[in-house]
Formats: C-alpha cells, structure tokens, sequence
C-alpha cells in the first residue's frame, strides 16, 4: 500500500524537526556538563585557597609574634575569592575574637566576634563588648596538605561559613572564617537545568511537529482534491473542476487540471454534434435515394436516366462526404499523404479562377487575380487546389449577384500568403471563431440552400496545417470576407 503525500511530508518534517531539536538539546546537554565541570573545579578552588591562606597567615604570625599587617593579606583573599559569592572573610585569634573582617560591601577594622564548636566551626557572629573574649575553639588537627584536613562547614539563613584552622607548631593561634552567600561558586542543579531543557525542547518539537501538520496538508488536501475530481472525470462527470491551491505548483497543477477539463468537456461536446451532424447529413441524401428507389418498385416512377442520374448525384453526395471524414481523420492522425512538389503559386490562383468561372457568371460575379513576382514553393498542388476550391466554392455561395471575389497572392520573407476576398454578407462576431471546426454550420438549420456540410473550411485548414503553414479569416457583417492562409518556402 502506497503512502499518502501527507504521511510522507509529515514523516519527513518530523525527522527534521526531531533530529533539529535532539542535535540542538544535545549541543545544550554537552555545554551544560562542560560547564557543570568547569564549575566543579571553580568551587574547589575556595577550598584549596584557604588552605594556602591559613598557612601563609601562620608564617606571617610565626614572623611577627602578633596579627600586625594581617589586613593586607585579607584584601587579597577577598580579591580572590569575590567571583566565588564571597560575603566576608573575618580572622579570629587563639581566644576566638575577631581580629579583623572584611565585607564585600564595605571592608572594616571589626569588633565583631565569633565562635566556633568543637569541630572549628563558626557558629555564632557578633560584636563583642570592648575587652570581652569568647572561649577558644578547640585545635583541630595540623593543616599539612590542602586534602589531608577537612573544613568544617556550616549552613543557615542562605549563608554558608567555612572555618579553616591556623596552627603553628601544632598550636592554634587563629582561624580564618569565609562567609559565603549560598554556596562556593554554587550553580543551579543539574537536574534541574536538564528538565528545563528537556522540556523546551520537547515544546518546541511539538510547536514545530503542529505547523510541520498545517502546511503538509495545505499541501496534500489539494491534492486529495484533484484526486476526486479526476475519479469524479473517469465516472464521466465532465463538469468538476477544482480550486487553485496557495502553494504556486499545487496551484499551476489545479489550472492544468481545469483546462484539461475545460477541453475534454469541449471535445466531448464536438464529438456529440459531430455524431449528431454526420447523421443529419447522411439522413437526407439517404431518405431522397429510398424514396425514389421506393417509387421506381412501386411503379410511381420510371427508370429514367433522369431519375438515375438524380439518385447518382446524392450517391456521389454521400461519397464526398464520406471522403472528407476520411480525409480529416487521416489529418488528424498526422497520416494525410502529401505529393510535394515546386509549384507557382500564381498558376495555383488562375487555376482555381477556371474552375468556377462557369458557375461564377451564372451569378453574374465577378472573379479577380492579383498576383506579385512570388517564386515558387513546395507543396502537393491537388491538395492546395482543394484548399482553394473550398475558400471560393464558399466566397461564390455568400456573394450576391454584382460582386466580386478576389484571389491573390503576396511574398512574404519566409512565406507565400494567399488571400480569397469577397463582397458578400459577412461573418458575424461570434460565428468567426468557430467557422474552421468541422460541420460547423452558421446557419442552424443546416439548410442545404445556406452551404454545405460544414466540413469544408475544417479540411483547408488541415490542409494547411500539414504543409507547415497558418490559415484565419477577417470579416465586416455586410462588407465582405476575407480568408489567408500562407506556406512557407
């Protein structure tokens, strides 16, 4: 079973949507942990200067004997560990009282004291009264190496302290205590982070999985369309027709369609009046022939050469229609047979004047030829001789007595144009377009008095047309017709 257009468009959207978005929120997850790690190793680096810190203030209590010009190191603890969220940094002596403290706001010589548990841990911070000591906090293990002595670390009210010892010889002699708002370089979960992402992107891909849904049917409901209307055509309903689409191809796809529809219900139109014609025309021929056939058996007529020759002229009718069917649909087939030949064209026109003069000046019309130094071309003359004779043949019929039919015929730079003028009735407007369609008659009764059988004109432009050249006509109600057809070199 075939896929629908809409399945496949919207398979197709939705691997680029879903591939778009996995790759996107895979970018975000690989910069997400490289960042997590980055920060990982920025929240150890507190520590680590802490450490180094305490024993840098041991050796400068070690070389002083006292606190002296401990300020200055602060300045460049707090310098360093700013970015890390870094509130304050205070440093307590042996008996637990603040020697100084700095705050990230506004650095100070503090009164404020602290104390620490057992474990070296800050738990209170306060300003003490002048003179007043807290007890000191009990000495923790000797600082060796960064890792070897863990900081005690306390958590309350957003803030985090950590408390590192300073020993000397195994001696405290102070602490140094780092305020931190939150924690250390603390970022967001990463769990959290990733819920977030994960949520986006699945928003996202769902948004984009919503319009990817919307334009493939724009695309496919027209389709579907057409799809109904050719199985509606294939039933024989020759009048569907389908709306143009806004995608411009699926647009272009639906006018085709309309015009195919629009020549089908056409052609399917001349097929009926051409079965409807070709009966009318054959019909009355017939109907003359068994009449008097009739007549003759039953004794109401005689076999009279009159009679024969009656019924042979309707017999010779019935042949040339025949004929001409036979000839336009060799035409249509692209299988009329041309003898080509160099012909003059002037000869062609003098010709065709020869061959009505007789019945021309039992109409008392006058029949003319005009003709310029016209080389010669290549063409089948019978067959241009056929064309001409119906193009006169019509022009006698519709002139009235006193006028004139002109035959010309001109060089062009890449062709021979042929004119047939007259000064008869006239075409109307609308009749003109139609007049080279077979059995088109502008008479409605098909009276055989107004013309022949309609095919006429449709078997010149055949004609013409097979010998690579164009046939139209030009006509002013109640001034006359004119009908050119040109060959080419």
């Amino acid at each position: 079973m075939r896929p629908r257009i809409f399945s496949l468009m919207l398979t197709a959207f939705t691997l680029v949507i879903v591939l778009g978005v996995g790759g996107m929120l895979l970018l975000f997850w690989l910069a997400g942990q490289n960042e997590q790690r980055a920060r990982a190793e920025w929240g150890l680096r507190p520590e680590v200067l802490a450490r180094t810190e305490a024993r840098r203030l041991a050796r400068l209590y070690e070389r002083n004997g006292s606190w002296n010009g401990v300020d200055i190191r602060l300045r460049a603890i707090e310098r360093e560990l700013q970015s890390a969220n870094l509130e304050s940094v205070a440093l307590l002596d042996a008996q637990g009282r603040v020697v100084t403290m700095r705050s990230a706001s506004h650095p100070q010589r503090a009164e404020p004291t602290a104390r620490e548990d057992a474990q070296g841990r800050v738990v209170t911070m306060r300003s003490a009264s002048p003179g007043e000591a807290l007890p000191p906090p009990p000495a923790p293990a000797s600082i060796v190496a960064p890792g070897d002595v863990p900081l005690p670390i306390s958590h309350g009210d957003g803030m985090t302290v950590r408390s590192v010892p300073i020993t000397l010889r195994g001696e405290q002699v102070g602490a140094l205590v780092l305020v931190y708002r939150g924690a250390p370089g603390e970022q967001p979960r990463a769990d959290l982070l990733a819920r977030g992402i994960l949520g986006a992107g699945a928003a996202l891909a769902a948004i984009l999985i919503a319009l990817a849904a919307f334009f493939s049917s724009r695309i496919s409901t027209p389709l579907r369309q057409l799809d109904a209307a050719a199985r509606s055509m294939a039933a024989g309903n020759l009048q569907v027709r389908v709306q143009p689409g806004l995608v411009r191809e699926v647009a272009d796809l639906a006018r085709s369609f309309n015009q195919m529809a629009d020549a089908l219900e056409d052609s399917d139109r001349q097929r009926r009046q051409l079965t409807a014609d070709v009966a009318h025309e054959l019909r009355t021929p017939l109907s003359i022939i068994k009449g008097r056939l009739e007549g003759i058996q039953d004794g109401v007529y005689r076999a009279e050469a009159e009679q024969i020759d009656g019924l042979l002229d309707k017999v010779a009718l019935l042949e040339r229609l025949v004929e001409d069917l036979r000839l336009l649909a060799l035409a249509d087939t692209g299988q009329l047979a041309l003898h080509v030949e160099p012909v003059i064209p002037a000869r062609l026109l003098e010709d065709a004047r020869a061959s009505f003069a007789h019945q021309a000046a039992e109409r008392n019309i006058t029949m003319r030829v005009e003709t310029e130094t016209v080389p010669e071309l290549n063409a089948d003359p019978q067959r241009i001789a056929q064309v001409l004779g119906n193009l006169v043949s019509n022009a006698l019929r519709h002139t009235p007595p006193g006028g004139v039919v002109t035959l010309a015929v001109r060089a062009g730079p890449s062709e021979a144009l042929f004119e047939v003028l007259d000064t008869g009735t006239g075409i109307a407007p609308e009749d003109l377009p139609r007049i080279f369609d077979r059995f088109y008659r502008a008479d409605p009764s098909r009276a055989r008095a107004s013309g022949g059988a309609g095919l006429g004109l449709a078997i010149a432009r055949r004609i013409v047309e097979a010998h690579g050249g164009r046939i139209w006509a030009e006509s002013t109600p109640g001034q006359g017709t004119t009908v050119r057809f040109t060959l080419p070199w």
